[in-house]
């Protein structure tokens, strides 16, 4: 079928391995392919090597060159400028989903070069799933040569050769984010799908780990005395093959892709304790053959942000890669913000917009606007924000760059003289580029000579007779955008020398301290040469969007200024000499700020924002600098209040100045749980002190107390369980069995039991406990039922759960009320009958359903008000009154009283249960009997 060959198109493009054939290597430039971009926009191809179907995941290092990782191991490193090169080929196992798969950089790689590589393995008895961190090695010139050192952080067993480890994203904070998939048999109903339900199995979740591979802290289901337990790991759950997810810098959770089975691909945003359905749910719907089993039942599932179906129409695609937050200042204002992601089996790519609250605000495109785009295996940002994707179908990683926002290079040169040789040295090696791309430098020498695309450093020696040229420098980028730079040469003259004294290169500086410089010149023909001053402060939100702003300038030996307040800056002093003939040199100091890491953190996932720093909850912030900090009102579920700043204010906006040490400013909001408890004295008293954190758990939020538990939902706001309706209500599943509470632990009118309500999507239910009875469970239609009739006024309160009879086509709850005993019996096709008293004891003593059938009414009155009967599924009934018992009334012999009119015939009430008598069918009446044969049929005759 149709729908099977897409499925094993998907996982046969992740699993396709070249043997010993890459592409060969092509030079960054716009891209040739047929795609379908929106106006202004440009696909930049840039060749890692690896290849078809190989490229898996590629980072950015700090100095802005990449390493791409390739499915059969090769970790390759490519620099900003030149030819990659591999660098380690590690172990791996490459069946289908496997292999080399996942990389993230580690913030602090500057000094401790530290990488995450995530990758499957063999083992003798199979293979396992491994997420290390490992160091890479540098060569003399500090370009990466090697990984070493391997730490294993997280390792489980692989049961199938897909949806194994997917993506690593490491934090600013140094906590690791993980994917990893169900690891179960995509081709059928597989049992073991449902590992990604379970908290203590790691299959199918997004984890969240410190630097040595333990939980966080702040996980759901954190165990203070366990950090080690998959469980504490475990931030959200219920995925079945998360393909590439990334943080959200505002929002602070994960934003993930994931790829469906056999009819939705998914997009959501993952709260924190999200349980996102499967195997049970796939996107909004029911899923067919799992939703069924046992372990789905109860399991909620928690929405996507979008879902698409299967296919290949215009909205269609068969295999979703989650993508990023486009944060960057190039591309048009409509796309600041947005959420890009694809599909590689489609070649598609999309944006959508949501909230701080994670709530969709605009859907993705229709129809989508960059087709064509090749296989998005993973989804970053280039060093000035443009989106950067590995396309597996190429080995290429393609930059998508909008031209019309292209920024022109600046050109810069200098140069220098051998006036015996009339040689002239030229160096246009500080030539910038704040798009980060690499350039080309053509050279006019002004005597009529060229050099085109010559590089960044040339020489050349002018003919004698003329004494002063003006050389120009051209510096391209790949778009075609130029700068120039003149630059006065005069061959027999000496170029003056000019010596700089500065604070020195490993100097850095905090808002306001003062910055101290000087300089001397001498000219070999002019002597001593005044000194010219111009400052610049280089604003650099990153090294890609740096632009420059004037500052002060001055004369003379020495120069100083006060370190400027401008966030992400640092300020260049720059001096200058020109001789006689007009050949200057100039020399410039950049000082540098001395930064530290500002970290917004939460006591609740909520949307946190540093504006200055473009509204990302964490960055290097300089010492001294003063600026606003904001938290939203509201936390990510929409209902956690924000009270106060730890330490601060309790305005949502806080001014601060950064100190001398990297700082963390964490928002306090109180949940609709810390709300009640906080305000309610007397349950304070009741509960007692919190024992644990709370929990998140899907759509449902619980704090654990001394003497029970606050639960918090949508449906039923914030409600406490305590005592043995708690323990009940654990035993068979909390919230995920039997749905969030919609009422406190509360007494019923005559003090006797204690009863908790629930919903468990729309389906009501309770428990009650009795000391006599203990506490049990009622919900559904037999509920229903018993509310009818006044609850336990009526019936009495249950004895049994909810059961299901012998057969398996019934359900049932006893009852007792001052030791009467009574049931309600449920089928589908005569819904829920109450049955008790007399009559009740005659069904029993009759086997129950096994003898007369299901009670297809509720005990009733007879129209003379003198007896209560039911009737049954098997044509029978029980008749009482209170001269002559209770007594059933069957068959053929039912039949004839029933012609006759039942009680209101002369034969009154039965005074006995149908029996033999000499081979004929009897049953004794107040006024007579009726008695049955296959000859005769049945007659009635009075005494």
């Amino acid at each position: 079928m149709a729908l099977g060959k897409l499925r094993a198109l998907r996982h046969a493009l992740v699993a396709a391995v070249l043997t010993g054939a890459l592409l060969p290597v092509v030079s960054t430039g716009v891209a040739t392919a047929a795609t379908a971009l929106p106006p202004g926009f440009v696909l930049r191809d840039t060749s890692t090597g690896l290849g078809q179907y190989q490229l898996t995941d590629f980072a950015y290092l700090p100095d802005n060159s990449i390493l791409a990782t390739g499915k059969g191991g090769a970790v390759r490193w490519l620099p900003v400028s030149g030819t990659g090169k591999t660098i380690a080929t590690l172990p791996v196992r490459i069946d289908e989903d496997l292999g080399l798969v996942g990389l993230a950089v580690a913030p602090d790689y500057a000094t401790s070069h530290s990488i995450y590589l995530s990758r499957a393995i063999n083992t003798s008895g199979g293979f396992v799933m491994r997420m290390s961190r490992f160091t890479v090695t540098v060569d003399a010139t500090g370009a990466p040569s090697g990984l070493t050192g391997e730490q294993s952080l997280f390792e489980v067993p692989g049961f199938f050769n897909v949806h194994g480890i997917n993506g690593i994203t490491a934090a600013a904070d140094g906590t690791i984010w993980m994917s990893i998939g169900d690891n179960a048999d995509f081709r059928q109903v597989d049992a073991g799908a449902l590992r990604a339900q379970d908290i203590n199995q790691p299959y199918g979740k997004i984890l969240h780990l410190t630097a040595d591979g333990k939980g966080v802290p702040g996980n759901p289901y954190y165990d203070a005395n366990n950090p080690g337990s998959t469980a504490s790991k475990v931030f959200a759950r219920g995925f079945r093959n998360p393909f590439r997810f990334s943080v959200d810098a505002n929002l602070g959770l994960p934003v993930a892709g994931d790829v469906g089975w056999n009819t939705w691909e998914e997009v959501s945003v993952v709260p924190r304790g999200g349980n996102m359905g499967w195997p049970c749910w796939e996107g909004t719907h029911p899923t067919p053959g799992y939703s069924g089993l046992a372990g789905c039942g109860g399991v909620q599932n928690q929405p996507p942000i979008f879902e698409y179906q299967h296919g290949s129409g215009i909205m269609q695609g068969n295999s979703v890669t989650g993508g990023i937050v486009y944060n960057g200042s190039s591309y048009p204002a409509s796309y600041r913000g947005s959420y890009f992601f694809g599909d590689y089996v489609t070649h598609k790519i999309w944006t959508l917009r949501y909230d701080d609250q994670g709530k969709l605000t605009q859907a993705p495109e229709n129809p989508p606007v960059f087709t064509d785009i090749g296989g998005p295996t993973k989804f970053a940002a280039a060093p000035n924000g443009d989106i950067v994707y590995a396309d597996i179908l190429t080995g290429n990683l393609r930059r998508l760059t909008y031209s019309a926002n292209n920024t022109a290079p600046v050109a810069n040169a200098s140069s220098t003289t051998d006036p015996d040789t009339r040689t002239v040295s030229f160096d246009g090696s500080a030539s910038v580029d704040y798009d980060n791309d690499p350039l080309k430098y053509d050279w006019d020498f002004g005597d009529g000579t060229t050099a085109a695309n010559a590089g960044p450093k040339v020489t050349h020696a002018y003919a004698p007779g003329t004494e002063t040229f003006t050389a120009k420098l051209t510096v391209r980028d790949p778009l075609g955008a130029t700068g120039t730079t003149d630059i006065a040469v005069a061959p027999g003259n000496h170029t003056p020398q000019l010596t700089l004294t500065t604070p020195g290169d490993t100097a850095t500086f905090a808002v306001n301290q003062e910055v101290a410089v000087s300089a001397t010149a001498t000219d070999a023909e002019d002597g001593t040469l005044p000194i010219t001053w111009t400052t610049a402060v280089r604003h650099c939100p990153s090294e890609a969007t740096c632009h420059s702003h004037p500052g002060i300038g001055g004369t003379g030996t020495s120069f100083a200024q006060p370190f400027t307040e401008h966030p992400d800056s640092r300020m260049e002093f720059t001096a200058t000499v020109t001789d006689s003939a007009g050949v200057a040199t100039s020399k410039t100091y950049t000082a540098m700020p001395r930064q530290h890491r500002l970290t917004l953190l939460s006591t609740q996932p909520a949307a946190l924002s540093i504006p200055v720093e473009g509204g990302v909850s964490s960055a290097l912030v300089t010492e001294g600098a003063s600026f606003d900090v904001e938290a939203a009102p509201l936390g990510i579920d929409g209902v956690s209040k924000f009270t106060g700043w730890q330490g601060g204010p309790t305005a949502t906006t806080w001014v601060i100045t950064v100190g001398s040490s990297d700082m963390t400013l964490t928002a306090n909001y109180a949940t609709p749980i810390d709300q009640r408890y906080d305000g309610d004295p007397a349950l304070r008293t009741k509960l007692g002190a919190p024992i644990g954190t709370e929990v998140t758990d899907g759509p449902v939020h619980y704090r654990v107390y001394q003497n029970g538990r606050l639960y918090w939902s949508a449906v039923g706001g914030t409600k406490y369980v305590t005592g043995p309706v708690l323990d009940k209500y654990l035993a068979i599943g909390g919230s995920n069995g039997f749905g969030p509470p919609t009422s406190d632990t509360a007494a019923t009118p005559d003090g006797l039991a204690q009863y908790n309500h629930f919903n468990n999507s729309g389906n009501v239910g309770s428990i009650y406990y009795t000391a006599a009875y203990g506490a049990h469970t009622i919900y559904g239609e037999i509920r229903k039922k018993w509310a009818a009739r006044d609850y336990e006024r009526g019936l009495g309160y249950p004895t049994t759960d909810e059961l299901g009879t012998p057969d398996g086509v019934g359900r049932y709850n006893h009852f007792n009320k001052n030791g009467n005993i009574g049931s309600i019996y449920y089928t589908g096709a005569y819904g829920a009958n109450a049955i008790f008293g007399e009559i009740r004891k005659k069904w029993a003593a009759l086997d129950y359903e096994r003898g007369l059938g299901y009670p297809i009414t509720d005990e009733l009155a007879t129209p003379d008000g003198v007896g209560r009967y039911n009737h049954f599924s098997l044509n029978h009934s029980i008749y009482y009154t209170p001269a002559t018992g209770a007594h059933a009334v069957k068959g053929e012999i039912r039949k004839r009283w029933a012609a006759l009119g039942w009680e209101r015939s002369y034969l009154r009430y039965p005074t006995t249960d149908e029996y033999v008598t000499n081979g004929v069918y009897r049953s004794d009446f107040q006024g007579g009997y009726i008695t049955f044969t296959l000859s005769g049929g049945a007659v009635d005759r009075p005494w």
